[in-house]
């Protein structure tokens, strides 16, 4: 069995582990977009904090793959599919058939129109290491900015925090996470930033950089914001246009069905880019953390070995804001849900949204509730009638 994977991050890579597992003898190649093998980005901020040393941020090295008979094509991209001829073309001309191909190809984060030396993004080792010079860098009276509202940008208040630099963060909407999260929760996490000296500009849209070498500030809607380094996080993007010409169905992500497979015989996807069919909330949806995209690698290994697998996940991911605990679980689309039940207050210091579908819970968010995760996965995961409650 000849396997491709497009994509050298979590999803991809424990494929290709789980696969090697179960058959000795298949032919696997990784293609990946990165010069560096698996490193978690969930360390990355400890490691720019200084708590994690960069080697503790691999997951693998460069020999792990030479010694699971696993070919690694670092640096390469794909720029075609053929599903029906079975093969994948590289950027370099390289065409490598296959029998079962998994899509893993993440996301980038979106980018400002410009860019001057003291912005920065935060998705990759590259970008950890380019800030950690950054900050090496900063003056005793340096200020930070923030543009965006929310998972990255509250990883950046964390690590501006832990270096004491005064910070001012800068959304576009009324609420931090303003697509999932209500006025009462955003309130919450408002207050916990302010009381922890943030300076919080919120309905404020990006118009340009100051600084011809080196960044001195950036203007909004809402005015001139003054800082020598600007975390930038504005969300993702994910280049699917040559897995759409490949007649792979793709809407906001790759589709898939509750398997993971994609409308071509023996193509599967899981990760960040993949809009699969939850089969606990009944609907397309996209889940992007790395619970969802290790679990997804290791289900398509077993299927495309012969044991046709269901992906089902009560999945959760969490993040602490400058003290305060967030914490979304399972499914959280504000427009799929039938009703959104909030508890909670400001003034109780704690709020949890419940996402409802047929009178079932099927999602939430805790801010700082945490004490409530295990129960509401309990509920999710069961499916739980909640009607008579």
């Amino acid at each position: 069995m000849r396997v491709v994977i497009v994509g050298g991050g979590i999803a991809g890579t424990t494929c290709a582990e789980e696969l090697r597992k179960r058959d000795a003898n298949a032919e696997i190649t990784i293609i990946s977009e990165e010069v560096h093998p698996l490193y978690s980005r969930v360390l990355l901020p400890h490691y720019i904090k200084g708590k994690v040393a960069r080697e503790r941020v691999f997951l693998k090295l460069e020999g792990w793959y030479e010694k699971q008979n696993i070919e690694w094509l670092p640096g390469e991209r794909v720029q075609k599919m053929d599903g029906k001829n079975k093969f994948v073309e590289l950027g370099s001309g390289r065409e490598l058939p296959f029998d079962k191909l998994l899509l893993a190809t993440g996301g980038q984060v979106k980018i400002l129109p410009e860019d001057v030396r003291g912005v920065s993004y935060l998705s990759t080792l590259d970008d950890a290491d380019h800030l950690i010079q950054l900050l090496s860098e900063r003056k005793a009276s340096d200020r930070a900015g923030i543009y965006g509202g929310g998972f990255i940008a509250c990883e950046y208040l964390s690590i501006f925090s832990h270096f004491h630099i005064p910070t001012t963060m800068v959304f576009r909407s009324s609420h931090v996470w303003s697509r999932v999260f209500d006025s009462e929760s955003g309130s919450l996490i408002e207050k916990q930033l302010k009381k922890q000296g943030v300076e919080v500009i919120s309905e404020a849209v990006f118009e340009q950089l100051f600084g011809e070498k080196e960044l001195e500030g950036f203007q909004t809607t809402k005015g001139k914001h003054l800082c020598q380094v600007l975390g930038v996080g504005i969300g993702t993007i994910s280049d699917l246009s040559w897995i759409r010409e490949g007649h792979i169905e793709v809407k906001t992500g790759i589709k898939t069905n509750e398997f993971l497979e994609t409308n071509i015989p023996d193509v599967y996807a899981a990760g960040d880019s993949t809009e699969f069919f939850d089969v606990i909330s009944g609907h397309h949806r996209l889940g992007g953390n790395w619970m969802n995209a290790q679990t997804q690698g290791r289900i398509v290994a077993q299927s495309m070995c012969g044991e046709r697998a269901l992906f089902r996940l009560v999945s959760s991911h969490a993040i602490n804001v400058l003290g305060l605990e967030v914490i979304y679980i399972g499914d959280t689309d504000r427009e799929w849900a039938d009703k959104i039940l909030v508890q909670g207050s400001v003034l109780e210091g704690g709020v949890a949204q419940l996402f409802l579908k047929n009178n079932r819970v099927i999602g939430a968010t805790l801010v700082g509730r945490n004490r409530d995760r295990p129960k509401l996965t309990k509920m999710i995961n069961e499916e739980i009638d909640v009607s008579d409650q």
